[in-house]
């Protein structure tokens, strides 16, 4: 019994000087000046960078994420659709903080394009038109609808059939 009370005594006095310590150690903070916590993100996140314009090569636009389009069915079989996986972005020359927006403001639209060119071919005629047309074509659509900047590229990531 009389070890339990010695052992609970312990570690109140423990308990009791961490909270000193603490204690302390922020009156001497506040005294220094010194916040706790600030200056701790010392770069700024890639994107940001891009908003604000931070260099003059070619930059990205991987903003649309991976998407999955089912395609028309083939014409000269019996077979169903295909799901394509195609995980596509966009590159442009640069520092303009305008386009960039420009881009993320038009987003969804840009999304509905890939959605409206996949589904409305089946597998066969976009594996026949060829990927590289497939993103010229595209480009070109894509830059018909942009007012601050052109795009240079688009590329897939992944560009997959599931049957």
């Amino acid at each position: 019994m009389k070890t339990r009370i010695e052992t609970n005594a312990i570690l109140m006095a423990i308990i009791i000087a961490l909270c000193a310590l603490i204690f302390i150690s922020s009156i001497v903070a506040f005294i220094a000046g010194k916040r706790p916590g600030m200056n701790l993100r010392r770069n700024d996140p890639k994107g940001v960078e891009q908003i604000k314009g931070a260099s003059d090569a070619l930059n990205e636009f991987k903003e649309f994420g991976t998407l999955r389009i089912t395609t028309m069915p083939n014409e000269d079989s019996q077979e169903n659709s295909s799901v394509l996986v195609v995980t596509p972005w966009l590159s442009y020359e640069g520092n303009d903080s305008a386009f960039y927006e420009e881009l993320v403001s038009r987003k969804r639209l840009f999304t509905s394009f890939f959605v409206e060119y996949f589904s409305s071919r089946s597998k066969n005629a976009l594996l026949s038109i060829g990927e590289k047309n497939i993103k010229q074509e595209l480009l070109d659509k894509f830059n018909l609808e942009l007012r601050l900047g052109q795009l240079s590229a688009i590329y897939f990531d992944d560009y997959i059939f599931l049957d």
